[in-house]
């Protein structure tokens, strides 16, 4: 299959069923209108006026975003908070028609939020808000009940790994274990990992970083799961590594100003995707750099790409 016959495939994408199970986040953008400034009577600081705010599910959710704006039917798996932002996250999941019935929610955590002002157009400091301390075993347990109901239902999972503190998010290393579990088990679903900081301690299912995150090659990677392996390297498309060898897919040009916020969650769902519908991992991954090179030319919001859009650079860029 070539990416031309995978861009005719794209139509099928609505009959995918693909988990999306690890780190919600929501994506919270402060739209500050700088005509409207005014100063504090009590700090005779600045108070910046928010006019306007964006609300998008971010890390995991860019990924269901993503497959959602592809048509594909997503199934949330994950844990956020009894808060506000968790309100917030799940009303914009379900707004996209992603299933969040598998999603718990738990009075101890936070519901993971990144909040963006935006001034000008232009980002200021963000303020995060993220977890410390690892979940309840009560709520580990459920998570883990809720990763196996949603397996039974699936083409495909992606497990997206967002946050540098170990243990202390939704995938966590009994997470993992299970995870690598449930591929012995399943040997013919797709599923593939996203991690920034722990994609060694994955096993038996392929797995995705980019060149910032690789301390060891592609192919010793692969060779410890035997299966395929990307790594996205930006303006320099992304490395294939599979039973057949080595493979570079070239990224798509894009002009003009970017945003590469969700670029690498943007890329994941194309991958698989991809693969689901059949595609070897390196027309895959041609799909991945197409969804991102759409998702970046869409400034000051965490981007999506439509089947017309993807279907539009495939005849446009792809001889």
């Amino acid at each position: 299959m070539n990416i031309h016959e995978l861009g005719k495939k794209l139509g099928n994408a609505s009959d995918i069923v693909i988990t999306v199970l690890g780190d919600y986040c929501l994506d919270k953008y402060l739209y500050i209108d700088t005509e409207k400034d005014e100063q504090s009577l009590e700090t005779g600081l600045i108070a910046y006026q928010v006019t306007k705010k964006g609300l998008y599910p971010g890390a995991a959710g860019t990924v269901v975003n993503n497959l959602r704006s592809l048509k594909v039917q997503t199934l949330c798996v994950g844990v956020i908070g009894d808060d506000g932002e968790g309100y917030e996250l799940l009303s914009v999941l379900k707004k996209i028609g992603a299933d969040t019935s598998y999603m718990i929610t738990d009075g101890e955590r936070c519901t993971s939020t990144y909040t963006k002002p935006m001034r000008n157009n232009t980002e200021l400091n963000r303020l995060d808000f993220k977890n410390f301390a690892s979940m309840s075993k009560q709520t580990e347990q459920k998570l883990i009940e809720n990763i196996y109901a949603a397996v039974k239902k699936s083409n495909a999972v992606i497990v997206l790994d967002q946050f540098l503190e170990e243990n202390c998010n939704t995938v966590n290393s009994s997470v993992r274990d299970e995870i690598a579990v449930i591929a012995d088990k399943y040997p013919d679903l797709i599923i593939y990992a996203d991690s920034r900081a722990y994609i060694n301690l994955f096993k038996n299912i392929m797995v995705k970083c980019n060149n910032h995150e690789v301390k060891d090659n592609g192919e010793s990677m692969y060779q410890k799961n035997k299966k395929p392996v990307f790594v996205t390297m930006g303006e320099n498309g992304t490395m294939v590594f599979d039973k057949d060898g080595s493979h570079k897919v070239d990224a798509i040009k894009v002009e003009g100003p970017i945003d590469i916020c969700g670029a690498g969650d943007a890329c994941t769902s194309g991958i698989v995707l991809g693969m689901s519908l059949g595609a070897s991992p390196t027309v895959a991954a041609m799909l991945g750099n197409i969804v991102s090179s759409i998702t970046i030319k869409q400034i000051g919001i965490t981007g999506t790409a439509t089947q017309e859009q993807v279907v539009g650079v495939i005849e446009k860029c792809c001889k």
